[in-house]
């Protein structure tokens, strides 16, 4: 047996002891399970957001210089590259966040685990209005867009230029995939946003308080 079946039996076991022997039933089970893997993955989530957001605070603050740089440097590109080279390299930053990237790939097969126990789990079970987790559902698919919204809508460092667009155009597909796939994954989907925006929020607050504290310069 290969490692991505033992996983994938994994989740079926979590999700069968949380379910049965615990008694919660399978939508319960869903969103207890989902709340345990995101706290289990803070350890690795949690730095990779971490850096995200000093990153986006840096970014915001550099904007204004290189809209300078590159109105001044219009006629020249390569000077202009060279300028803003130096200006990442003295804020601490680099064109692409390797290890964010590393950290957000190697949690991804955690993610499409979940995603595919999912998408053909539920069968017959009734959870709140629903009658068969295996089948999509219009107000479970309304539910993942709307905390779709909330999860993009915490971020306070996201332009007021692209923000509404930013929070409609993933919502509005959100909405359309939930309702292509189980209820069950929908369910799963909304547990998993609104963690990433109470994490958000949290992130957020703890780096402000730093940089108001002196403990970052940004």
């Amino acid at each position: 047996m290969d490692i991505w079946s033992i996983w994938l039996d994994m989740i079926r076991s979590i999700l069968m002891a949380l379910s049965s022997d615990a008694g919660l039933g399978l939508g319960l089970a869903i969103i207890v399970a989902t709340v345990l893997l995101r706290v289990a993955l803070l350890p690795l989530a949690w730095p990779v957001a971490y850096r995200g957001c000093i990153r986006q605070k840096k970014m915001l603050k550099l904007q204004p210089k290189l809209k300078l740089l590159k109105e001044r440097y219009i006629e020249n590109p390569d000077v202009y590259i060279q300028k803003m080279m130096e200006l990442y390299r003295k804020y601490d930053l680099t064109i692409v966040d390797v290890k964010s990237l590393i950290g957000a790939f190697v949690q991804l097969p955690i993610f499409l685990g979940m995603f595919q126990v999912l998408r053909s789990a539920g069968e017959g079970v009734r959870f709140l209005w629903v009658s068969d987790l295996l089948r999509s559902d219009v107000l479970f698919a309304f539910i993942a867009g709307v905390t779709t919204a909330l999860m993009m809508a915490v971020n306070p460092e996201m332009p007021e230029q692209i923000r509404m667009f930013m929070i409609i155009l993933p919502s509005v597909l959100a909405i359309i995939a939930a309702f292509q796939f189980s209820s069950a994954l929908a369910i799963y989907w909304a547990t998993s946003n609104v963690f990433s925006a109470a994490q958000t929020v949290l992130l957020h607050v703890i780096v402000r308080h730093r940089i108001n504290s002196d403990a970052i310069r940004i």
